[in-house]
């Protein structure tokens, strides 16, 4: 596969076996100890949301839609769709795996910012059991 460094207008790219945890899954409440030295708590990133954000990295190939200066960063918004295939008895509902798919678009550089998203459409198809997926579809809308 060829990494892109070239900022596209649209980028769509499908990750195979995998769907977006639940927000449920996707934090867990820890403790740590901070540089002041006292127990702080705290949440963590779980292995199964880290996997998924791995996953995006991967097959999004480099490839973005977010402006190179910070200038054109400050005039853009994204518009994102989320089509998720549910294997075998899964389960998910739209409102808990949106916040985990967007964070895995900014997290591989797909789009600068989750907060520059004003359009998110998230769909769950439960029809084609025998090949989960999450498929997704990224643009850029300029401010006029």
């Amino acid at each position: 596969m060829v990494m892109s460094n070239e900022i596209e207008d649209v980028v769509c790219f499908t990750v195979p076996y995998l769907t977006p945890p639940s927000g449920n899954h996707y934090k867990k409440p820890t403790m740590y100890t901070g540089k002041d030295g006292y127990a702080h708590r705290g949440f963590k990133v779980t292995p199964e949301a880290k996997a998924f954000k791995d996953a995006v990295a991967i097959f999004a190939r480099g490839r973005t839609v977010a402006p190179a200066t910070k200038k054109e960063r400050d005039q853009v918004r994204y518009r994102v769709g989320v089509h998720v295939v549910l294997g075998a008895k899964a389960r998910m509902d739209c409102d808990n795996s949106a916040k985990v798919a967007i964070d895995a678009l900014q997290a591989a550089g797909v789009l600068h910012s989750d907060a520059k998203v004003i359009e998110c459409a998230l769909t769950i198809d439960r029809d084609d059991r025998a090949n989960p997926r999450t498929e997704f579809f990224v643009s850029r809308m300029e401010d006029k």
